[in-house]
């Protein structure tokens, strides 16, 4: 029995995503909810305990959980349904604690990194649909659409409606961004641009680092030394 290159590569696609929880591959036909299972697309195992902070000092505690295909804090209703917080709320919060872990909302949902007395560093992690292939004649795909979002997956109170099957084979990568926030809920995206907007006071010791240094902006390590380095005595 012979077998092509493309059904080889296919497999080896497969096994590679299979491998690797950054990267998640759905063929075509196949039944959604199969391959999104609850331990690929939530931050945590299971729902836990967690509490909400908002700008007013109120607080709220539910069984919450990050969902990484929608980019959302998501709760356990008292009717045991999954829902995600509602937009006007999310503009409320302060801060959402779950586990050791702490979220703030800025646009979207950001996890912190790291702080110190400089400021903070966030990052944001959000499935995203690099690659679709429609199956033409002969069972071949064929590339379509490059970068999408998952909003052909989302249902009616925001939560992917996982009990359907795919036309096309689907290739999503978890993304990671990185954000420099200061401590009065400035966030902005990492670049070097945004380092002097969100600690103006530290102009001079940034010039420094990024003489002597090379930042890569969208590595956690170089930006948690360039942190560390902006409280660091200058004596």
């Amino acid at each position: 029995m012979k077998i092509s290159i493309l059904t080889i590569f296919i497999f080896i696609a497969a096994f590679a995503c299979a491998q690797d929880s950054t990267i998640i591959f759905i063929a075509a036909g196949e039944d959604v909810s199969e391959v999104l299972t609850p331990n690929k697309i939530f931050r945590y195992p299971q729902f836990i305990n967690g509490k909400i902070l908002f700008r007013n000092g109120s607080t709220s505690q539910a069984l919450l959980n990050y969902n990484y295909l929608m980019g959302e804090i998501e709760f356990i209703s008292p009717k045991n349904d999954t829902l995600a917080i509602a937009k006007e709320q999310m503009l409320l919060i302060e801060k959402v604690i779950i586990d050791t872990n702490t979220f703030s909302y800025n646009q979207r949902y950001v996890e912190l990194v790291m702080e110190n007395s400089a400021g903070k560093l966030w990052k944001s992690e959000i499935f995203g649909v690099i690659k679709r292939e429609k199956i033409g004649a002969y069972n071949q795909p064929s590339s379509t659409s490059a970068i999408e979002s998952y909003e052909s997956f989302v249902g009616t109170y925001g939560v992917p409606e996982l009990h359907l099957k795919t036309r096309e084979n689907i290739t999503l990568v978890l993304k990671t961004n990185y954000y420099f926030g200061d401590n009065y809920h400035l966030i902005l995206p990492a670049n070097k641009r945004n380092i002097y907007k969100v600690y103006p006071a530290k102009k001079t010791r940034i010039d420094d680092y990024i003489k002597e240094n090379t930042v890569d902006y969208r590595n956690s390590a170089d930006l948690k030394k360039l942190l560390i380095y902006l409280v660091q005595n200058t004596d």
